[in-house]
């Protein structure tokens, strides 16, 4: 029995030194894999073998903050270029009405059919000059009918000639003119005139009296001019 016993004992104990040596085989390389990788420098290795292999597509974190804006910097931005762009256009139409401020002048005239302005008055006529103005705004298609007068009062020391015309414009229109040649000093003569202008509706017209003196000297007094809308 002592012999089986020393026999078994004998078998255990290389069987455990095989182990513990396989053991140590398995370990030792291990271990040496372990000091291998800590002695790399993964710096270089990255720097070059593996950064030259990089997708050059694609920007670092500090690459894209400097090159991209995020959206609500982008609006920001976009409203500043409008806002400056808005008011260098401003400051180039000073001299000029916005859409607001015409819609308020023009409010008194839409859909006007009538206008006239006239009442006391006493001008020197000279060179050419706008003595009354009236304007109005049609309803529909259709004609406005103009009408003029007034008293011209000799005052020079000789005759004298005046002349007034009913225009859209400033300027005396020669086929509408209304003569008054008065041959005695201090005498009055009336001069008045009708004419008829084509309209669209929404469109505005303007039309003035417009008159000088071309010999002599001559005093406009009580002009008066009407306009009135026909339809049709």
């Amino acid at each position: 029995m002592s012999s089986r016993r020393s026999l078994r004992q004998l078998l255990v104990a290389v069987l455990l030194g095989v182990l513990v040596g396989g053991g140590l085989m398995a370990v030792t390389p291990a271990g040496a894999e372990v000091s291998s990788a800590v002695a790399t420098n993964w710096k270089k290795i990255w720097k070059k073998n593996l950064k030259p292999l990089a997708d050059k597509r694609y920007y670092t974190k500090k690459q894209s903050d400097a090159k991209y804006s995020t959206k609500a910097e982008t609006a920001a931005g976009d409203a500043a270029s409008q806002a400056a762009a808005n008011t260098a256009t401003d400051s180039k139409l000073t001299g000029y009405y916005k859409k607001a401020e015409i819609d308020a002048k023009l409010a008194p005239f839409v859909n006007s059919v009538a206008a006239n302005s006239g009442g006391d008055q006493l001008l020197t006529l000279g060179a050419i000059q706008t003595v009354r103005s009236v304007s109005l705004m049609p309803p529909s298609n259709g004609t406005v009918i103009v009408t003029s007068s007034a008293y011209v009062i000799n005052t020079g020391a000789g005759a004298s000639t005046a002349r007034c015309s009913i225009t859209p414009g400033t300027a005396l229109d020669d086929p509408f003119f209304q003569r008054a040649t008065i041959a005695t000093p201090g005498d009055t003569d009336v001069i008045a005139a009708t004419r008829g202008f084509a309209v669209t509706k929404g469109t505005l017209l303007t039309v003035n009296l417009v008159c000088d003196s071309i010999l002599g000297t001559s005093d406009l007094r009580d002009s008066n001019l009407s306009a009135i809308f026909a339809p049709g």
